[in-house]
């Protein structure tokens, strides 16, 4: 007869493991812990999830050895282990935000969302796969997108610029017309109740302007410029 395989824990630093997931892992191996642990190359791991946390996307840290900020959404992470040495601060390249944590002093809240996330407002986002998707709509091949702050604004409004290959078969007015009802889908807010947060601009370009990677001549097709 074969032998079961038992695992008593299973500890994983990537995406959390929803619950869907635990009971798959729970049926094949007979495990009913999970851990989660949560870092980068440049800060190494500084948070972890408790049993309590394990399906969802929340981290606990230690306040006297990590020091979180949130700006823009952007996680940003200062190590304190060392203070002796320079302390920097470093925007790690996910999102997410603070949790108020009244059962210990010691120990912050986070909440990690999907590194892919571009822009956050409110309860709305839009991420990578998601523009991937509105251009793969619209046949658009040879585009790309722009993000960055509009000038001169208090409040930090964002400027999503589309720019895309001229061609005759479609014009920037139809363009315009079917990137707007497209993103919508991801929206649960009118884009029209956002238009002061978030600005929609397009362009239509010859190819020789398409922004290209300096080092490897490669086509950048999202490039952020509120860092």
């Amino acid at each position: 007869s074969k032998k079961e395989i038992k695992f008593e824990k299973i500890f994983f630093a990537c995406e959390s493991l929803d619950e869907i997931k635990q009971r798959f892992f729970k049926r094949i191996f007979h495990c009913s812990i999970y851990i989660g642990f949560y870092g980068s190359a440049e800060t190494g791991v500084f948070a972890c999830q408790s049993p309590k946390y394990s399906s969802t996307k929340i981290y606990l840290y230690p306040k006297d050895l990590v020091h979180i900020e949130i700006i823009d959404s952007k996680i940003i992470v200062t190590n304190l282990i060392r203070k002796r040495n320079q302390l920097i601060r470093f925007d790690i390249g996910d999102l997410g935000r603070l949790i108020s944590n009244d059962e210990h002093d010691k120990y912050g809240l986070i909440e990690v969302f999907h590194s892919q996330r571009l822009v956050m407002i409110g309860n709305d986002s839009l991420s990578t796969s998601e523009v991937e998707e509105i251009m793969k709509q619209i046949d658009l091949i040879e585009w790309q997108l722009i993000i960055d702050y509009v000038p001169h604004t208090k409040n930090n409004h964002i400027l999503l610029l589309f720019r895309y290959v001229k061609s005759e078969s479609i014009s920037i007015d139809v363009v315009e017309k079917n990137i707007r009802n497209y993103s919508q889908k991801f929206f649960d807010t009118a884009l029209s109740n956002l238009s002061e947060q978030l600005i929609f601009q397009f362009e239509s370009i010859q190819f020789k302007d398409l922004i290209r990677d300096k080092t490897s001549n490669k086509l950048l097709k999202i490039i952020d410029r509120r860092v």
